[in-house]
């Protein structure tokens, strides 16, 4: 099983660019797969949109939270390494205009070198949307539309998409990026619209450990995937699971990393609280106990 880590950079002005460097040349050092890198655009005082991984539904983050584009952070500490790969984690698609999108990541294929992957979702806060611009209700289908208009101006030399929410006609997206068809697509949600759309239209699927029963949850993947003709050990498919870290112990973290093993994980995605001083010991203490 691969382990990988989730970073949060720009939170606290200690979190720069140069914590974003000196995170993944240690994640690289020590053996951690991929890097991966949340997204909001926005965020607010309050909600009324429920929050889909607290049991109350209330955000568990401050309002004066801050990050950085997860792209533009990608970039960054690929610059500064040669086998880490990098993932959005995940990048809310449906609040970006398709081509923008397609454009900035083909940019990045390049930049990493072939080392990044999409991750995408459809987000949760109508606030959000409703800042940007853009309308929360069909998002679903607004994200559908536009990974598949994506990755034909991807591919296509002369590229044509119609449909409700993105139309193109002839479209040219030049230069290809270095993956052919472009970089993994990974969808991301526990929901099981997500996982029909992972089956569907994904190079992968990206879950969140938030559930009591981690074996339960997973079994729904597997069904909806079979029902797609699809298995999540295809070499097609990439198969991710993030694990959120608060108060856990490495043995208890340990534990989890098993049963994660047994379960069939293809990648572990540790959310670690790790802080801005003494990050290359704990980075280092998480991978050894989800590694042995």
């Amino acid at each position: 099983m691969k382990i990988s880590i989730a970073g949060m950079f720009g939170n606290t002005p200690r979190r720069d660019l140069g914590f974003i460097r000196g995170f993944a040349q240690a994640s690289e050092d020590l053996g951690y797969h991929a890097l991966f890198a949340p997204e909001h655009v926005v965020f607010f005082a309050s909600y009324e949109s429920k929050y889909p991984y607290t049991e109350d539904g209330s955000a568990n983050w401050s309002p004066e939270t801050g990050i950085y584009d997860p792209l533009f952070v990608c970039h960054a500490a690929a610059n500064v390494t040669t086998t880490l790969r990098f993932c959005t984690g995940v990048l809310i698609l449906p609040e970006r205009p398709a081509l923008l999108t397609a454009k900035e990541v083909l940019t990045l294929d390049h930049f990493t070198e072939g080392r990044f992957e999409l991750g995408v979702g459809s987000g949760w806060s109508w606030e959000e949307y409703a800042a940007l611009g853009v309308p929360f209700e069909k998002r679903g289908k607004r994200l559908d539309e536009y990974i598949e208009a994506i990755r034909v101006a991807w591919t296509d030399e002369r590229a044509t998409y119609n449909g409700e929410f993105v139309q193109f006609e002839e479209a040219v997206l030049n230069p290809k990026p270095l993956n052919p068809g472009g970089p993994p697509i990974i969808i991301g949600g526990d929901s099981v619209a997500a996982m029909r759309r992972a089956a569907r239209l994904g190079d992968g699927w990206y879950g969140w450990w938030a559930q009591p029963d981690l074996e339960a949850h997973l079994s729904k993947l597997h069904e909806v995937m079979a029902e797609h003709d699809r298995s999540v050990s295809d070499d097609d498919f990439s198969f991710k699971l993030g694990l959120p870290l608060g108060t856990e112990t490495l043995d208890e973290i340990a534990a989890k990393a098993d049963q994660a093993r047994a379960l069939g994980v293809e990648e572990l995605v540790l959310g670690a609280l790790v802080g801005s001083s003494g990050f290359e010991t704990a980075l280092a203490d998480l991978f050894t106990a989800c590694s042995e």
